[in-house]
């Protein structure tokens, strides 16, 4: 797990930075004397880069196959996602008292870089690849209740954080669905167009409980196919994400 510790570190830092940059402007900007939004509904749509770590699971064959071969049977698979994509829209209202609140939807997809199995315990190929099948991302939908601490001045930009609890609908590689309840933790900056246009640079850390997909132990048909199902602790992921809001 030490990559997604990497990609977690080097997006930290660069959240920083761009935090610690906006609140010095901040100050340079506080003559403009820009004016708090009062009470109100906004809506707010954005999109950014997302780093999901890489999936742990644990594999249960239903139908194992009876051969001494080193992975014939697989008890556990680790699955590396690339870079992805993430774009959500909110409907949120504002009060004056610096608080916010918002009904979001967020879309997360990744591409999967390589697979490996492990049997007993043990690394299966030593780093050699199971080739991933042709439906290769991993998607995931999310529907959080937010809430938002707004720090306001008498600048234009105007630091925030937050967090939300929700929903979480995930696909994997091989198209099977699972649902957990997700969480999320957000800090960003705002800048203040005027006319109750901001725009929003912000980090955002997510994650679910744990997933599990592919049948249970009843559903499985003894006479049936082989069948899989594929357990892990949980989705989580890193990231950076540029939005626009506008207050009515």
């Amino acid at each position: 797990m030490e990559r997604p510790m990497k990609k977690f570190g080097v997006l930290a830092a660069v959240a920083g930075v761009a935090l610690s940059g906006a609140a010095q402007l901040g100050v340079a900007a506080a003559q403009d004397g820009a004016e708090t939004n009062g009470d109100g509904i906004y809506v707010r749509v954005g999109a950014g880069a997302s780093f999901v770590g890489d999936l742990e699971q644990d594999l249960t064959l239903f139908s194992q196959v009876s051969c001494d071969a080193i992975g014939c049977n697989p008890d556990r698979q680790l699955v590396d996602l690339d870079a992805g994509f993430t774009a959500s829209g909110a409907l949120g209202f504002n009060y004056t008292e610096g608080i916010r609140t918002e009904l979001e939807y967020r879309y997360v997809t990744s591409g999967v870089s390589s697979r490996r199995l492990f049997e007993g315990g043990g690394d299966v190929g030593e780093g050699i690849g199971v080739p991933a099948p042709s439906n290769d991302d991993v998607n995931a939908h999310f529907v959080f209740s937010n809430f938002y601490f707004d720090l306001n001045n008498s600048s234009r930009f105007t630091p925030f954080i937050g967090g939300g609890v929700g929903g979480a609908f995930v696909e994997n590689e091989f198209g099977l669905r699972d649902a957990a309840l997700a969480y999320q933790g957000r800090a960003g900056v705002a800048y203040d167009f005027g006319g109750g246009l901001s725009f929003d640079l912000e980090y955002i850390y997510l994650r679910t409980n744990d997933l599990s997909f592919g049948p249970d132990d009843g559903d499985f048909a003894a006479d049936g196919p082989p069948a899989v199902r594929l357990d892990e602790e949980h989705y989580q992921s890193s990231s950076a994400m540029i939005s626009i809001r506008k207050q009515f």
